[in-house]
């Protein structure tokens, strides 16, 4: 005859060993379990917007969940950074850029957060080259390296715009002058519209712009291109040389600055989830479709491993900190 005691506390081992095996099913949930956001620190219609929601939307095809663009624009991507930062989300994903984790943090003495401790790396999307433009009046013979032995010889008289102050295009051109010993007066614009109108009038000798939004008005004639800041001349102005061919005599041998846009997720994301991403948008970047829009837009598609976007940022932020500090550049 059965002991009902034995029975039930068989019964009693038996649902525990149950319930073991239930709860890391319950704690490992599958993933993703609703829409993914990406957060756009800028407003919607540039570069950085249009890159988002090409990858956004090829992305999708991949993780199988929507992922939705949420624009959160101010204070130079600062703001969005810091409430990313304090909300911890593993649906969430921050466009990370040169303005959120490299200048910012070169420029500000106090963030609210910090792009290394309170993100984790996905991976790096696209490239953005700078090219540098001038009035064809003002820098007749459209030689880069002419402009510069002038800047040398007159310290402070030849002049360069940006599309503002601690922009990435204003950086470039104060590395640009540190690297080449040719100091220029920076003058600032609020957008690189302003900054445009400005070189084709004559107000300013040059003017550092992003390739994309610089291109129309160079193929118009009313600027004319002096270099880019890709490691190499590039395919829609095969004859403007890359600035890295200048060499030595202006220390620009291996020169290249570029904006850059990437993914980062929360610092809470799981090694697991920070993979999907990675994965889904890299398998994004390398499709064909998206490869031809993202370059009609001027933009490089990248991708690459989460730890070689990790190491990117980190050297970008030292780079722009020194920029920074040898220029005793200030913003208000």
């Amino acid at each position: 005859m059965t002991n009902p005691s034995a029975a039930f506390g068989r019964r009693i081992l038996l649902g525990a060993a149950a319930a073991s095996l239930a709860a890391p099913a319950l704690a490992q949930a599958p993933w993703p379990s609703r829409d993914l956001r990406l957060i756009v620190p800028f407003p919607p219609g540039g570069t950085t917007d249009v890159v988002a929601r090409l990858v956004a939307l090829a992305m999708r095809e991949r993780i199988g969940r929507p992922v939705v663009v949420e624009n959160q624009p101010g204070a130079g991507s600062t703001t969005a950074a810091g409430r990313f930062a304090r909300e911890p989300d593993d649906h969430a994903l921050f466009l990370s850029q040169i303005a959120s984790h490299a200048i910012g943090p070169a420029l500000y003495p106090t963030l609210p957060y910090d792009p290394e401790a309170d993100f984790r790396a996905v991976t790096l999307l696209v490239t953005v080259p700078n090219v540098w433009v001038a009035n064809p009046r003002n820098v007749p013979d459209g030689d880069v390296r002419v402009l510069l032995r002038d800047a040398r010889a007159r310290p402070g008289i030849r002049t360069f715009a940006s599309a503002g102050n601690g922009t990435s295009t204003h950086l470039t051109g104060e590395l640009i002058a540190q690297l080449a010993r040719a100091p220029m007066q920076h003058v600032p614009y609020r957008g690189a519209g302003p900054g445009m109108v400005a070189v084709m009038g004559g107000e300013v000798d040059t003017f550092i712009d992003n390739l994309p939004t610089a291109l129309p008005q160079i193929r118009a004639g009313t600027v004319k291109a002096l270099a880019v800041t890709s490691p190499a001349r590039l395919p829609d102005l095969p004859d403007v040389p890359a600035m890295s061919e200048l060499g030595a005599e202006f220390g620009m041998a291996g020169f290249a600055a570029e904006a850059w846009f990437g993914l980062h997720a929360h610092r809470t994301a799981p090694d697991a989830v920070v993979a999907r991403m990675a994965e889904a948008a890299r398998a994004a970047l390398a499709d064909p479709a998206v490869q031809a829009q993202l370059a009609e837009r001027g933009t490089q598609p990248k991708g690459g491993p989460s730890a070689e976007y990790a190491a990117l940022v980190t050297a970008e932020r030292v780079r722009w900190r020194d920029v920074v500090r040898d220029g005793n550049i200030r913003v208000q």
